[in-house]
């Protein structure tokens, strides 16, 4: 990618409606303006759902100088981040990416959990994963979590069937990511009860962890980048 200056810089329009990536778009596009108008380019940036949005990264990653963004959207699924990838990460040319999608995938199809939808995910983070080898960037893509709930979904065998397919989505994850040179966090395993689920200590709706779960998930973050000379 060519300099990236604010006469030509990707300023993203709105998807349509009730596209979830659609919620951050106007605050994501001035954000990105003023990072490129003032030349400052972070070290990392976070892209992904609610679970990337909430994170509270200064309070894990903020003890250094280096500028951490974070480009996640509650809600948003691959497909959408596929398509935000070059505006909201891509042009601020950051030193390290972290990426965490997947769930919302197969949460939205909720009756629909078979192949094709990890065969989505698989494709869309793929080609992220190639965008971003080909602009000499570091790439680390986290494993989807587990789940114990949530009480909203419409049938409690939903939860088995989804964690069963989030296991199989990191089992073809994971050689996809490194194939194509990035770094694959294994967060799941490290978040599992006996039973094969996320420990319900993690996160109170069964979801999105709070600050147990991010503390594992930034150690394991840490050490993983750690073994290709990563430090964050």
């Amino acid at each position: 990618m060519s300099e990236v200056t604010i006469d030509n810089m990707l300023k993203l329009p709105l998807f349509g409606t009730a596209i979830a990536a659609d919620g951050r778009r106007m605050e994501f596009n001035i954000g990105n303006e003023s990072l490129i108008a003032e030349k400052v380019k972070p070290y990392a940036v976070f892209i992904g759902d609610s679970i990337t949005h909430i994170w509270e990264l200064q309070a894990y990653f903020g003890g250094s100088e280096r500028i951490i963004v974070n480009r996640g959207i509650g809600g948003d699924i691959s497909e959408y981040v596929r398509k935000r990838f070059t505006a909201d990460v891509l042009q601020l040319k950051p030193e390290l990416i972290v990426m965490l999608i997947g769930t919302n995938d197969m949460g939205w199809m909720l009756e629909q959990l078979d192949d094709t939808i990890t065969d989505k995910i698989c494709e869309n983070i793929k080609s992220m994963v190639i965008d971003t080898a080909a602009e000499g960037i570091k790439i680390a893509v986290a494993s989807v979590l587990p789940i114990w709930g949530p009480s909203w979904y419409p049938v409690p065998e939903f939860v088995t069937r989804k964690n069963a397919q989030i296991v199989e989505a990191n089992r073809r994850l994971k050689p996809i990511v490194e194939e194509n040179g990035g770094i694959y966090v294994d967060y799941h395993s490290k978040m599992l009860d006996e039973n094969g689920i996320l420990r319900k200590n993690l996160a109170e709706d069964g979801v999105h962890p709070q600050s147990e779960g991010y503390s594992i998930m930034a150690t394991t973050l840490r050490e993983t980048l750690a073994t290709k000379g990563i430090t964050i």
